[in-house]
């Protein structure tokens, strides 16, 4: 899809870039700094990519947003105090970073020592997959953004924003190619930290990307046969297919590389800023009661108050300072260096099945995979499956809101996928409401707005975008939700 240039140094490219960076960067909470871009090793590129997209997993504002979380002392980032947000990084540190991967794989003068690094076509591949990946991140959170016309350094420094619709049927264009290319008896990347450069599963991976992106698009093209449902039969069967196949990063129990919740509440910060909120923990505790809920998940999620020994969730939008009074999350992911940041899990394939059959596009019982959902998301948390068993008795399947509320319970913590089925589920997703301290909007978010020197670094096309999708602001509806 995207147009490729032989670039000297990728360094070189940045600074061309600088239309991109703007002043309020946030794309994932990343915890450290990639390695140098302009190395010549596709290993080490690669490897610098997957660090500073891993950020996504584990960034707190969508946590927020679907209100998994509340704030402790400080509220600000539950009040939506922070409108702009920068999409330069996600440029600079991964998408350019990968597309010199791609280059250095196919250029003639460097693919043959780019081999001691794995097959070139399976390096290609991975590059296009995280690409495809990144994107669909990225054009979730702002909506239109330059696709066609980005990456090509100095030859088009103002790049034009494309709709949603333009970048979401490139990234399947690009999926498709990366399939294409996997050598299945070639090495794959060398410097592959999340997958190990197992081809087999990058092509779950990439499968189980397509039919998420497929799914995103069930409200703006819900008949069978068409364009979203076709897509989603494409990739379905070869998706990860048990919570075996589940797909995270994996962090590791050394200080740069480990994991950002542990950092968040340990050395360096010490901040306990991240509580649950009464929100959540009213939905998990149901009809049951704060000291026995009725979702046993809760018991895996969270931790009882310390002072009343019961679940208890904080008030969204306020400030809680006295935390010792609330639910904080699991140990095992806050004070865990190696707690996984999750990408994808078998239970939301599960979900997206169930989505899927109730809209026809494929056979079985909207109730079967919507109760296959549950249970494995029972399973990935720990839950003992006689308890798993008498919940999903409990909540037997009645319409397409049930798959919403448990697609919503099963992404706990996985924040940007939370928050965009939450948005695509509309009128028929579990009620968030807005606190009444909130700073800006009019509602929760619905996207991000772009960073506030984006118009005068592209004016031209920065107007141009917001005069198609809307107000640059929180509010405005994305493309796929409508």
């Amino acid at each position: 899809m995207m147009k490729l240039k032989n670039i000297k140094q990728v360094l070189f490219t940045i600074i061309s870039l600088t239309i991109l960076s703007c002043d309020n960067v946030d794309f994932g909470d990343m915890n450290i700094d990639p390695n140098n871009p302009s190395d010549p090793s596709t290993a080490s590129l690669m490897t610098s990519a997957q660090i500073s997209l891993s950020g996504y997993t584990t960034a707190t504002t969508p946590n927020l947003y679907v209100q998994y979380l509340s704030n402790g002392q400080y509220p600000e980032e539950s009040q939506y105090a922070t409108v702009n947000y920068d999409y330069g990084a996600s440029y600079t540190n991964i998408l350019v970073v990968l597309q010199r991967v791609i280059e250095l794989n196919m250029d003639e003068s460097t693919m043959v020592a780019a081999q001691a690094n794995g097959s070139n076509n399976n390096q290609i591949a991975v590059a296009k997959i995280l690409t495809a990946y990144t994107y669909q991140l990225m054009t979730d959170r702002w909506g239109m953004l330059p696709y066609t016309e980005a990456l090509q350094g100095l030859d088009d420094i103002f790049a034009a924003y494309d709709t949603q619709e333009v970048i979401y049927d490139g990234l399947f264009n690009e999926i498709d190619e990366a399939l294409a290319l996997i050598e299945g008896g070639n090495p794959g990347p060398t410097g592959d930290i999340i997958l190990g450069g197992d081809m087999a599963r990058w092509r779950q991976f990439a499968n189980t990307l397509k039919m998420n992106m497929a799914i995103r698009l069930s409200k703006r093209f819900p008949a069978p046969g068409g364009y979203a449902a076709t897509k989603f039969n494409e990739a379905i069967s070869g998706a990860i297919a048990s919570n075996d196949d589940n797909l995270f990063y994996t962090y590791r129990a050394e200080e740069n590389n480990d994991n950002p919740w542990e950092d968040r509440f340990l050395a360096p910060n010490f901040r306990l800023d991240y509580l649950l909120s009464d929100t959540f923990v009213n939905f998990l505790v149901g009809s049951g009661t704060p000291a026995a809920p009725e979702d046993p998940r809760l018991e895996q999620y969270a931790v009882p108050s310390e002072i009343s020994g019961t679940f208890v969730g904080a008030p969204y939008g306020e400030e809680n300072g006295n935390t010792p009074d609330y639910s904080f999350i699991t140990p095992d992911v806050i004070y865990n260096q190696e707690a996984p940041g999750y990408m994808f899990t078998y239970a939301q394939v599960a979900f997206a099945r169930a989505e899927a059959a109730e809209l026809g596009w494929i056979g079985g019982s909207p109730a079967t995979f919507y109760e296959e959902g549950i249970a494995a998301s029972m399973e990935q948390w720990g839950v003992d499956p006689a308890d798993a068993a008498i919940y999903i008795a409990a909540h037997p399947y009645t319409d397409i809101a049930d798959i919403a509320y448990e697609k919503y319970v099963a992404l706990y913590l996985q924040g940007y996928e939370a928050w965009a089925e939450w948005r695509k589920f509309g009128a028929d997703a579990p009620t968030l409401v807005a606190p009444p301290t909130a700073l800006s909007g009019t509602g929760i978010p619905q996207r991000q707005a772009y960073a506030t020197n984006a118009s005068a670094s592209n004016e031209e096309n920065y107007n141009a975008a917001v005069a198609t999708q809307g107000p640059d602001n929180l509010d405005t509806v994305l493309w796929w939700a409508q």
